[in-house]
């Protein structure tokens, strides 16, 4: 069959009518209507918020992000002008071509805001679970946030990312926390707080001199704030002290720590101790003699004053070691 031309002409005229047509997005279907009142769920004011588009065009430039959206409790005004500017920088310029668009669009926000306290509960509890030390020697102070965290509902879980080379929980800490919605990552934050450590250590009850050695009143346990100290150099029975020499003075209620005692040793080779044996709890004190100079905390050679016996102890303080069976 043979076309004339008039044909032809009018076929190559209605295909260049379809192509326009999908380029601008179906001119036969019903004018944008953008709201004058709209709500926002969450940080930003997306597309789907201001217009109800067809589910392809939802699909497709719903989610676009037009502006930060208002704190709640707030109404930020989008003009005619700005949304104008905003979309065809964002090159959906034809999708208000022929839209209905109100002088000005009223935003609110809807979403909620993620509660402090959990914040707080989900810092607290990760240091407690990740510290060696007890929840109650763990003083948590956790600061607040620059900016509330908004999220489109409740409907969430709150974690803690694994800590980078992050090794001693104490001091000033920086936790990144992620926010789940069904098991996808919706947001991530980080919350800074400030942990400190606090134990019962020996302390001085008065001025104590350099060269002064020890007795019984000298000392008495206190909390004291240990943050910083290193756990070795501290002391949490009297007795680890008591008999020791001190290389340099304590002022009342100073914490004696291993760098107060002098390198002298506390115990004498050829002196007897008493020796403290523990095995699963059941623990047998018996008299041993020392085959070495014994510094605290350190193991010496014990031999048995009766069996005459050689065994390894850690000395305790001047006058006893211990050894575990």
């Amino acid at each position: 069959m043979r076309l004339s031309g008039k044909t032809v002409i009018l076929a190559v005229l209605l295909l260049l009518a379809l192509a326009v047509s999908e380029a601008s997005g179906n001119p036969g279907a019903p004018a944008l209507q953008f709201k004058a009142d709209a709500a926002a769920a969450g940080e930003y004011i997306t597309l789907n918020n201001l217009v109800e588009l067809p589910p392809e065009m939802a699909q497709r430039y719903g989610q676009a992000l037009i502006w930060a959206a208002p704190p709640p409790g707030q109404i930020f005004t989008l003009t005619r002008e700005f949304l104008q500017y905003r979309l065809t920088q964002m090159g959906l310029g034809e999708i208000i071509k022929d839209a209905h668009l109100p002088v000005a669009i009223q935003v609110r926000q809807t979403g909620v805001v993620l509660n402090p306290q959990e914040i707080s509960e989900v810092f607290k509890r990760h240091i407690q679970g990740q510290s060696p030390w007890q929840a109650s020697d763990l003083n948590i102070t956790v600061y607040p946030l620059d900016e509330p965290i908004l999220l489109p509902d409740n409907k969430v879980t709150l974690e803690v990312l694994p800590p980078k080379g992050q090794e001693r929980l104490l001091g000033d800490l920086t936790l990144e926390m992620v926010v789940l919605r069904s098991g996808q990552a919706v947001k991530r934050f980080k919350v800074h707080g400030k942990v400190i450590l606090e134990q019962m250590v020996v302390c001085a009850t008065r001025q104590l001199n350099p060269q002064t050695k020890i007795a019984a009143g000298d000392v008495r346990l206190a909390r004291r704030d240990v943050t910083n100290l290193p756990q070795r150099d501290i002391f949490t029975a009297e007795k680890q002290v008591i008999g020791h020499i001190l290389a340099k003075a304590a002022g009342p209620q100073e914490i004696i720590t291993g760098r107060h005692l002098s390198n002298t040793p506390i115990i004498k080779r050829g002196e007897e101790v008493t020796v403290v044996l523990d095995q699963d709890g059941l623990v047998i004190t018996t008299k041993g003699v020392v085959r070495e100079d014994g510094f605290l905390g350190r193991t010496i050679r014990v031999g048995n004053s009766k069996s005459k016996k050689e065994f390894q102890a850690e000395v305790m303080d001047a006058k006893t070691v211990k050894v575990v069976l």
